[in-house]
């Protein structure tokens, strides 16, 4: 179940990219962003730093979570990266992340898993107890996102738990090995890097897969050029899915490299004995059957994503959003 915080804070916890509004920041923090309101403080700000490439704040709410959140502005536009509950770790606490957990049974076998992305690495930690069989490996720009998620969110590399540091096109790309299951996690503060959404991307994406692999995407369906990326996926990958995630702005596509004719009823299926031998906790049965579809949707105007049109990236922007449930 999707959980908010107070009216006042208008949390919506719904991906990587759900929008937050943050009432008020320690004025050692960042008094420079916005005049400091006399309310009482909600969360405190534990660690912050400026990488390379974003301002990376985390910052434990009142309610007992830790939060990820770059580049902040805190004027209820900000966006939650990831999110641990410090009460109970080991369970994914985002929509999203909960329903990218429904690409597992879809594989094969998933015992080689490479995640794009890592964040809070929360996604990573919960495949890594619940596979104990399995390796995963994290690509990841960022190296401050190591630490920060090493630090904060309890992240521990091992044999196991791999990360490695690059852009993930790059290591996608370089890379000769094959994957049961890719998820596609990589976010800005605004949006999924253009290099990331592309047909030439999504095609060696395709070619790392092991056979009855699976990718599965996480988009945020209220972004500008949603419908472009779903259209790309659909035209690389023979049978494409759509999951939306409850409560949330998020939805999923799920690609197979070959047609596998999966309707939610047998995603559905495929998901109770999958449960039977890794209990997920998550009902994954009931989150498949309420939020699969087929992608029949795709309006006609929507383009395929290719690398030459690199320059309209700056273009796609994130819509604002505004008040308590602006993303709901």
């Amino acid at each position: 179940m999707t959980r908010r915080h107070p009216a006042h804070l208008a949390l919506a916890r719904g991906r990587r990219l759900s929008r937050v509004s943050l009432l008020l920041v320690p004025a050692a923090l960042c008094s420079f962003l916005f005049p400091l309101s006399t309310a009482a403080q909600d969360y405190e700000v534990i660690y912050e730093i400026r990488s390379r490439y974003q301002l990376i704040t985390v910052l434990d709410t009142a309610d007992g979570f830790r939060q990820l959140v770059f580049d902040g502005r805190f004027d209820g536009t900000d966006a939650i990266q990831s999110e641990m509950d410090l009460a109970h770790p080991d369970v994914p606490t985002l929509s999203y992340a909960r329903h990218m957990m429904a690409a597992l049974p879809v594989a094969r076998a998933p015992v080689r898993i490479l995640v794009v992305g890592l964040g809070g690495a929360c996604i990573q930690r919960y495949l890594h107890k619940l596979l104990p069989g399995a390796t995963i490996e994290t690509a990841e720009l960022d190296p401050e996102m190591v630490n920060v998620a090493t630090a904060y969110f309890y992240f521990k590399p091992d044999a196991r738990q791999i990360v490695r540091l690059g852009d993930g096109r790059a290591i996608i790309e370089g890379s000769t090995q094959k994957y049961d299951v890719i998820l596609l996690d990589a976010f800005t503060a605004l949006s999924i890097p253009y290099h990331l959404t592309t047909r030439e991307f999504l095609e060696s994406v395709k070619n790392h897969l092991a056979e009855g692999g699976v990718v599965c995407a996480n988009l945020w369906d209220a972004e500008p050029g949603y419908w472009d990326m779903v259209k790309t996926y659909s035209v690389v990958f023979p049978e494409t899915r759509l999951l939306k995630c409850a409560g949330s702005a998020n939805s999923l596509v799920l690609a197979m490299p070959a047609q596998a004719d999966l309707t939610p009823r047998a995603w559905a299926d495929k998901a109770a004995a999958f449960e039977k031998a890794h209990p997920t906790g998550l009902d994954l049965p009931w989150l498949i059957l309420r939020g699969a579809s087929d992608m029949t949707g795709i309006p006609a105007s929507a383009r395929v994503l290719v690398d030459r049109d690199t320059e309209l990236e700056p273009s796609r922007q994130s819509p604002v959003a505004t008040g308590p449930g602006a993303a709901p």
